[in-house]
């Protein structure tokens, strides 16, 4: 039981955590790669945004394989309307399921949008 409550945690919070910082971290390296001083440095914004588009879907395919075996691990005891903590644990991991589906939908849309998109334009 309490491999399936930590499971449920990394198939709630790791998804969402990986979108924050894909988007954020993605944001930056655009800033940088479209900066003066990126002359010197040579950060290139298409081969990052690729690692961490990859990066990104990794963990949240590793976040819904948690959310999948928290499910499948407390599937034979009950169901979602279970007393806690079974029915928490079942209604967190079909609620991770789900989303972390469309987190990973949300991840391939911003990082395909910034390595296709041109970066740097002038206004």
């Amino acid at each position: 039981m309490r491999r399936a409550a930590f499971l449920q945690w990394i198939g709630l919070f790791v998804a969402p955590l990986a979108w924050i910082g894909q988007h954020l971290i993605g944001q930056g390296i655009s800033q940088v790669s479209c900066s003066k001083a990126n002359t010197t440095w040579g950060v290139s914004n298409t081969e990052w945004q690729i690692v961490l588009l990859v990066v990104a879907g990794l963990l949240i395919l590793l976040s819904e394989g948690a959310a999948i075996a928290a499910f499948r691990a407390t599937r034979a005891q009950g169901d979602y309307d279970s007393p806690p903590p079974l029915g928490r644990i079942q209604l967190i991991s079909v609620a991770s399921m789900c989303t972390n589906i469309l987190f990973l939908v949300i991840v391939v849309l911003d990082g395909t949008a910034s390595i296709v998109d041109i970066a740097c334009r002038q206004s």
